[in-house]
């Protein structure tokens, strides 16, 4: 798949995409609620708030339905550069070795990028295309960038303009910028096996968090709120519903949070996090539908 700019025309379509694929789950929330009477509890004084665990995840069903489009477009893209930044160690050095047989800069770039193949490939044997048809090669490199804003592509055609503008010992340069980059790109596979456990530690968090929650109710408030006879006049258990949408909510904050944590970490970026966001922002609704709607009658007797 091509690189796709978020902007312009396709920035509404996305827009609109996005509109529409979250009105299916929020219209269906309205028709709950016109349906069904809403559980409402007193949080503090003058402060209630309601409980319904299939509307709460009819919500965030939407929530993440209109995240979606520019999670996939924006995962696309990354990938789409990380392969990119991946191929600029071999590129620099099938150039070196193209100017150092004796050819133009041009035409070692237009070989390396044949011998190279994937994404670079096809960029730059774009660039060549557009500098072929008479365009100058700082425009048709800036054109690049302007389009791909990734630091590492604007470092290397930066470096390829240079070496064509200044001529002299171009084949050093080149060969300085490969291992420069194969440098790079062997720091940042470390720093991402590094980080990786950490990133994890957040769907860990989320999970205990969960499990945790799930004790306190069926093991503890709802029981107790269940209690009768003598036990109501010495204890008045708050409700459970007010336990659940409090958990509910507090794991929902913590999904997003942790999942935009989880992206700065792994991947240098928060964008890349809105993926494991949208992942435990889901996991956390069907969660709390399941334990409410089947897990509570299996474990407490009803009646």
């Amino acid at each position: 798949m091509p690189y796709v700019e978020v902007k312009g025309r396709v920035a509404v379509l996305m827009a609109a995409f996005s509109a529409l694929m979250a009105a299916v789950p929020l219209s269906l929330a309205v028709v709950l609620l016109n349906y069904k009477r809403l559980i409402v509890v007193d949080l503090a004084p003058g402060v209630k708030i309601p409980w319904a665990s299939d509307v709460y995840m009819l919500f965030s069903f939407s929530l993440a339905a209109a995240a979606l489009p520019y999670v996939v477009i924006n995962f696309m893209n990354r990938r789409y550069v990380e392969a990119i930044e991946k191929s600029l160690p071999a590129f620099f050095e099938g150039l070196e070795e193209g100017v150092r047989a004796g050819m133009p800069l041009i035409k070692a770039l237009e070989t390396a990028s044949k011998s190279l193949g994937g994404p670079l490939s096809n960029e730059m044997l774009t660039v060549v295309s557009r500098v072929e048809l008479g365009d100058t090669l700082d425009n048709a490199l800036s054109g690049l960038v302007k389009r791909i804003p990734a630091p590492a592509l604007r470092r290397a055609a930066s470096l390829v303009l240079v070496a064509y503008q200044s001529g002299g010992r171009v084949g050093e340069v080149l060969g300085a910028a490969a291992e420069m980059y194969s440098m790079l790109r062997s720091y940042e596979e470390e720093r991402r096996a590094t980080m990786s456990p950490y990133a994890i530690t957040v769907y860990v968090a989320l999970i205990v968090f969960l499990l945790i929650s799930s004790i306190l109710l069926l093991v503890f408030i709802i029981p107790l709120e269940a209690l009768g006879g003598e036990a109501r006049q010495i204890l008045t258990p708050l409700p459970s519903p007010l336990f659940k949408a409090t958990f509910f909510i507090a794991s929902a904050v913590q999904a997003v949070a942790g999942g935009l944590v989880a992206g700065k970490m792994s991947r240098g970026t928060v964008k890349a996090g809105l993926i494991h966001a949208v992942v435990m922002l889901v996991t956390v609704a069907v969660y709390f539908y399941i334990l409410e709607a089947f897990i509570e009658p299996m474990v407490i007797p009803q009646g």
